[in-house]
């Protein structure tokens, strides 16, 4: 199938998907789950990934953004992801990253790469598959989102919802970090989370987890933070060799802030 009616499949799959309210997807993670933190154009990244896995019919794998950018081959990558999804729609949840942007892509490395290898008419496709991606996902004790928790933090799960990809909500889930040693601001509205923040946005939705991505981890691919609550997964090496990592858990309702790292596989 062509990147274009990958693109168009996918756009339609994700506007589709089974328990999606606005931005978020709410459902029961009955089956293992797969989480897949940020591959930016890293295809052997994702290959690997699925290897280890190997062929689990029944788990549902959830991808936390930033698909594009600074990799060698996002087109292909981004083919593989949609190929995968098109093969099993009904276990694969693409959430949104911030490099799902135009503006991003500009100024890293997507667009050039679409320019130099002649797909420039597919522009307007890609940025309606970027619009397609829901932003957050509920999965029994886990919520997860690309960024981290917006502030204030939202006073009702429709709220939490309705958030857009460029509203001062929706940006800050696509883009904020929590506050430790690695913290820095990135300007532009973004904020630094606390654990008064975290404890409040899982009460919000009900969880005992926050997973996200967005942060690369030099040398170890995974952090936790405020008491393991907070779980940084990041899936790309950069170029550096530095370790891939993503998470598997084989019973997800029985995930909590004490067992959450011994599922956390390392490549």
């Amino acid at each position: 199938m062509s990147l274009r009616k990958l693109l168009i499949k996918s756009t339609e799959i994700n506007i589709r998907l089974p328990f999606r309210r606005d931005n978020m997807v709410e459902r029961d993670a009955d089956s293992p789950l797969v989480i897949i933190g940020d591959l930016h154009g890293e295809r052997d990244s994702l290959k690997d990934i699925i290897d280890v896995v190997g062929d689990e019919r029944d788990s549902l794998f959830l991808f936390l953004g930033d698909y594009v950018d600074r990799g060698s081959d996002c087109i292909g990558l981004l083919e593989d992801i949609l190929t995968f999804q098109a093969r099993n729609q009904d276990r694969v949840i693409l959430l949104r990253g911030n490099h799902e942007d135009w503006n991003m892509n500009v100024r890293y490395s997507f667009a050039g790469e679409l320019l130099a290898k002649g797909y420039e008419d597919m522009i307007e496709d890609i940025l309606a598959w970027y619009e397609s991606l829901p932003l957050i996902a509920l999965l029994d004790s886990i919520v997860a989102l690309h960024g981290g928790v917006p502030k204030p933090v939202p006073k009702d799960l429709k709220e939490l919802a309705g958030a857009q990809a460029f509203d001062p909500v929706g940006l800050q889930i696509l883009w904020n970090d929590p506050l430790d040693e690695q913290y820095w601001p990135r300007g532009g509205g973004t904020k630094a989370f606390t654990a008064d923040d975290l404890s409040a946005f899982l009460n919000l939705t009900g969880t005992k987890l926050l997973i996200r991505g967005h942060q690369y981890v030099p040398g170890r691919g995974y952090k936790l933070n405020f008491d393991n609550q907070c779980v940084t997964i990041f899936s790309a090496s950069y170029g550096y060799g530095w370790p891939r990592c993503f998470a598997y858990f084989p019973h997800p309702s029985e995930i909590s802030p004490e067992n959450v790292e011994r599922y956390i596989i390392r490549l």
